[in-house]
């Protein structure tokens, strides 16, 4: 015998405050890439040119993330019988690609200009431009880094984004030593960045690793379940539990052992209450439950 988890209704449709953050992201990382840009350009600062070019990216990351988010919040249907909570993964992924691609371009940019010749110093005009962006890059980081845990697509962007504050720092030291002293500054705070990104990418295939290969959330959590399971008046024993993380969504199934004289509808009964109990310790919990008389297991 077995007892599904009740999947309810459609989500609220409502005002999502991780959407509101990921559009927030999506509408300052333009400004951010225009600021950055100009700057760039009227300086001749390879940091700010290749900070604009990232945030050109954001832009892009951005609408991944809040198109995925928007996709994960769907019901179960037809196509998608578990739901929809690996879409934000998938969003992550993207962004993730996304970047690799950027920073790869950016590498060929700073060997380019260093083979090629650079000007002796950068013009000062781009040291108010890099400190604008900084502010922004601040204010935009602190807003998506609030609403991480809620979604991963939010944590990948505000990952992102409080990158984006150690490269807008990067960024403005180079402009201000390369206008003061040598724009082979600029240069190397364009390459200093280079290394930030790829520890950031490494970080983030470690985290996207879990929920890709279906990996067991914290054992804290699976403790959590099987004491609720096993609170439960009528379970007799708790063994093979299964618990993997979607998303944010965590899916289980589990033994349980009850009295074997129980009717149907009194096993089921447990079952109901077996699956309220973890819903009100753990949250949005998918539980698949599978009954036996006590020490079949």
């Amino acid at each position: 015998m077995a007892a599904g988890g009740a999947r309810g209704g459609p989500r609220s449709r409502g005002a999502d405050p991780v959407e509101r953050g990921l559009l927030t992201s999506l509408v300052g990382n333009a400004a951010l890439c225009a600021l950055k840009v100009a700057g760039g350009v009227f300086s001749g600062s390879l940091a700010l040119l290749a900070d604009g070019t990232d945030s050109a990216l954001n832009v892009v990351s951005a609408s991944v993330a809040l198109l995925s988010r928007r996709e994960s919040r769907k019901p179960p249907d037809v196509e998608h019988r578990y739901g929809h909570e690996l879409f934000e993964v998938y969003g992550a992924l993207i962004v993730l690609l996304l970047m690799v691609a950027t920073f790869s371009f950016i590498a060929f940019t700073i060997f380019d200009r260093l083979t090629h010749g650079y000007a002796e110093r950068v013009d000062p005009v781009g040291i108010p431009f890099a400190l604008a962006s900084l502010a922004l890059n601040l204010l935009l980081s602190a807003r998506l880094g609030a609403l991480g845990s809620e979604s991963q697509a939010a944590k990948a962007e505000s990952r992102h984004l409080a990158f984006d504050v150690v490269e807008g720092s990067l960024s403005l030291a180079g402009v201000a030593l390369g206008s003061l002293v040598s724009s082979l500054y600029d240069a190397l705070a364009a390459s200093a960045l280079l290394a930030a990104a790829a520890v950031l990418v490494a970080k983030m295939l470690r985290e996207l690793k879990a929920f890709v290969t279906a990996e067991s959330p914290p054992e804290e959590v699976v403790r959590e379940l099987e004491r609720a399971l096993a609170s439960v008046r009528g379970v007799r024993g708790v063994h093979s539990l299964r618990v993997r993380q979607a998303g944010s969504k965590l899916f289980a199934d589990v033994h349980l052992e009850v009295d074997g004289g129980l009717t149907v509808e009194e096993a089921h009964r447990i079952c109901d209450e077996a699956e309220r109990e973890v819903r009100r310790r753990l949250g949005d919990v998918d539980v698949v439950i599978h009954v036996e008389p006590e020490g079949h297991g």
